[in-house]
């Protein structure tokens, strides 16, 4: 054997070092990549909407023209995911481009293992930079990966800026910092919340250069009134920072300005959501082990990665904090871990850390764990009353626990502070037994790894099921416009539209559905909607849609000049009903139309009706049957509400929609509870309006607490017309109603 052959044996080879310890980290993402596909292909139709209908919106739009456009309009968007989902929409068939998104989600958002693992590998051996990868792929929020959502992106992009800075800082060669800067400086357009990196980065940057061993003989120099001086100057900056990023932030100057109490409490329960999903040991230890001990050596690397984790866990915090207090004034009061969760991988890395070494202050330990455990009481009752809520999968185990064995949050907050006292236990047991703590400290990372599990694939499990229940709401095949219409451009007219589900689906599905309409404003985003002007009272013309626009689908009650070519069922709010595909016959044109009576068949105090032809254009009756059948309650008020139909030519209203002109037949009656009533009213030739009063109307949660229904309700009404001919003399007129069966 030469020398050089022997000297190649015996020299170590560094890149096959480095492929045989990366196995383990590869494995790990092939075998979460495996359960996380399993869980996407169990999710059959996006359901987090407006959110996911948005993100398809654009990046079809991409897909197709180049640039990012909602509903055919062109839309700015300063975010790189729709480009990144863009070309899985140059599959032709929506369901298998959909299949292919939901995977690459899932690859993208399962990679965050490997700037965790590499992160970690900097302070910590490979076993428990193992433990710290395996700790921020399992969280509840892998559960976005089945969602057409930036989160994908952008968590583990988070992760990655986060090594790219601790690696600039720990090497100090050009290509670390350039890839930091880079990667920092793209951040907010993966995702807005990452505005907080390049911040972080500065604020880390800062940290280093104040604690330098330079800084510190400085500061040995320094005079009691320097000390005075550099605190004021501090505070000073910090006030003018503030000022100046109110300057340019709404939500920052509302959140900052005037509501500091909803930063802290609505603040606090994200951090209480993102405690209960990573097993409430990872944040108390992560957080308590970035204060080192005394007499550890700091080395480059501890510098870099405790500077990082630290600044970004800060900006995180202060950032969901802002969110959470500013969406509470202009939306909803929400629990807003979904901002936090960039945190999780550095908790998993500090607690990796501790694991190898574990020795804390004990300071740090009680402040982290008064933090966690204000957090988790503020965070009661922990969401328990919902299946999954999307804001917060770290609520998971504990829905799923409520579910499954009936636990109340009083029980769930009683379990949580055992969690609690066990993590300091866990914290502090190096320091009471010193030996023989290293398989407690493992059974402990193991169960951590087992909770999030657990947590990530309940929550996938109720996401899957709201997806199942919105898919079992309309028939299949979910594409039967494209497939009727062949792609053509396609418009959808509804009217008084109050369960968004099905429309949002039938849009996701169907790519030839490019315009949203409604009769009465109540179409809803994301992306423009319209609703059309009648541009005549007699014909039934109504507002030009785009020229290329050659298919109308309409809700019922709606009635347009063309050809029927399809219908497909669907449930809204409850009640089966079938959307109809027209052909139209330019220009776009009413048969009829009703307004104001919801999908469930229920008016509110008015409702209309307008027919614009009839057979040969020949009068006839007008069928309008009012009941109440709906309601069993006690009669709204004891005399039943006043019912007022009138009968007679349409105009042009001051909205510029049919109203009421000359009346030709009217009818008075009242209606109670159970009550059935329908009259057929003579009608002059075509076009007619039917105006339908009732007064009072009724709120069913005011008369019974256990309806859901906070709606102002007055009846049920349904329209139809019957020619002259076909209406027997003795079911003519009011009286022949009021004669008829009221029950």
């Amino acid at each position: 054997m030469s020398v050089a052959t022997l000297r190649a044996a015996v020299l170590p080879r560094p890149w096959a070092d480095r492929l045989l310890a990366a196995v383990p980290v590869l494995s790990l993402y092939l075998w979460l990549c495996v359960l996380y596909g399993w869980e996407a292909a169990g999710h059959v139709t996006p359901w987090l909407n407006s959110d996911e209908l948005e993100t398809a919106q654009i990046s079809r739009a991409i897909a197709e023209t180049g640039d990012p456009a909602r509903r055919g309009e062109p839309y700015s968007v300063n975010a790189i995911y729709p480009y990144v989902l863009a070309p899985v929409w140059w599959i032709d068939d929506v369901g298998r481009a959909y299949g292919v998104a939901k995977l690459l989600n899932v690859l993208l958002m399962t990679s965050v293992v490997f700037p965790t693992y590499a992160l970690a590998r900097m302070v910590v051996s490979r076993p428990w930079a193992f433990f710290a990868a395996a700790g921020a792929g399992t969280v509840p929020a892998l559960y976005y990966s089945s969602m057409l959502m930036e989160e994908p992106l952008a968590y583990p992009w988070s992760a990655l800026c986060a090594l790219l800075i601790a690696k600039a800082f720990a090497l100090r060669s050009r290509w670390w910092i350039a890839g930091a800067v880079l990667a920092s400086l793209l951040a907010p357009l993966v995702r807005e919340q990452l505005a907080v990196v390049p911040a972080a980065f500065l604020l880390a940057t800062l940290g280093l250069v104040a604690t330098s061993p330079r800084a510190k003989r400085a500061y040995a120099r320094w005079s009691w009134w320097d000390r005075v001086g550099a605190v004021t100057l501090a505070v000073g900056g910090v006030i003018v920072v503030n000022a100046a990023v109110s300057k340019v932030s709404y939500a920052w100057w509302v959140a900052t300005a005037h509501y500091k109490d909803r930063m802290l409490e609505n603040g606090l329960w994200a951090v209480g959501a993102l405690a209960i999903g990573i097993g409430v040991l990872p944040m108390i230890a992560g957080l308590a082990a970035l204060v080192r001990p005394r007499g550890e050596a700091w080395t480059r690397e501890l510098r870099a990665v405790v500077a990082t984790a630290a600044a970004l866990a800060l900006g995180y915090g202060w950032y969901t904090a802002v969110k959470a207090a500013y969406i509470s004034t202009t939306f909803s009061t929400l629990v807003v871990e979904r901002n936090l969760i960039y945190v999780a991988p550095l908790l998993f890395v500090g607690t990796a850390l501790f694991f190898e070494r574990p020795v804390v202050r004990w300071w740090a330990v009680a402040g982290a764990g008064a933090l966690t455990l204000a957090a988790i009481l503020l965070a009661h009752p922990y969401q328990m009353q919902f299946r999954v809520y999307s804001d917060a999968p770290g609520f998971s185990m504990l829905q799923a626990a409520n579910r499954a064995y009936e636990w109340t949050p009083e029980r769930a907050r009683n379990v949580l502070l055992g969690f609690v006292i066990l993590s300091l236990l866990v914290l502090v047991l190096p320091r009471i037994l010193p030996w023989g703590v290293r398989p407690v400290l493992a059974l402990a990372a193991a169960l951590v790894v087992a909770w999030g599990v657990a947590g990530q694939m309940s929550a996938a499990s109720a996401s899957n099921t709201f997806s199942e229940v919105l898919a079992d709401d309309i028939d299949r095949p979910f594409d039967w416009i494209d497939r009727e219409t062949g792609g053509a451009p396609t418009l959808y007219l509804g009217q008084r539209l109050t369960d968004y589900n099905g429309i949002w689906q039938m849009e996701f599905w169907n790519r030839s559905l490019g315009y949203v309409w409604s009769t009465d404003g109540s179409a809803p985003g994301p992306g423009p909607t319209l609703t059309p002007d009648l541009i005549d009272a007699h014909t039934g013309a109504i507002q030009r849609p785009p020229s290329t626009v050659e298919y109308v689908v309409v809700d019922p009650g709606i009635d347009i000049v063309g050809e029927p070519i399809a219908q497909h069922a669907h449930n809204a709010a409850g009640t089966q009903t079938f959307w109809r595909l027209f052909r139209i016959v330019p220009p776009l044109r009413l048969q009829n139309s009703t307004r104001g009576v919801t999908q469930d068949g229920w008016a509110s105090d008015r409702t209309t009706y307008s027919q614009f032809t009839t057979p040969g254009n020949e009068p006839g009756f007008v069928v309008v049957r009012v009941h109440r059948k709906g309601w069993g309650g006690r009669d709204v008020p004891r005399r039943g509400s006043l019912v007022t139909i009138r009968v007679g030519a349409p105009v042009r209203g001051p909205d510029k929609h049919p109203a009421l002109g000359r009346v030709t037949d009217r009818c008075s009656f009242r209606i109670n509870r159970l009550e059935d009533r329908t009259f057929l009213l003579r009608t002059p030739p075509p076009p007619f309006h039917v105006d339908v009063r009732i007064d009072p109307t009724f709120v069913p949660q005011e008369i019974d607490s256990r309806s859901p229904d906070t709606r102002e309700l007055g009846a049920q009404v349904g329209y139809s017309f019957s020619p002259a001919a076909s209406v027997p003399p003795d079911r003519r007129g009011c009286a022949a109603g009021l004669r008829g069966p009221g029950r």
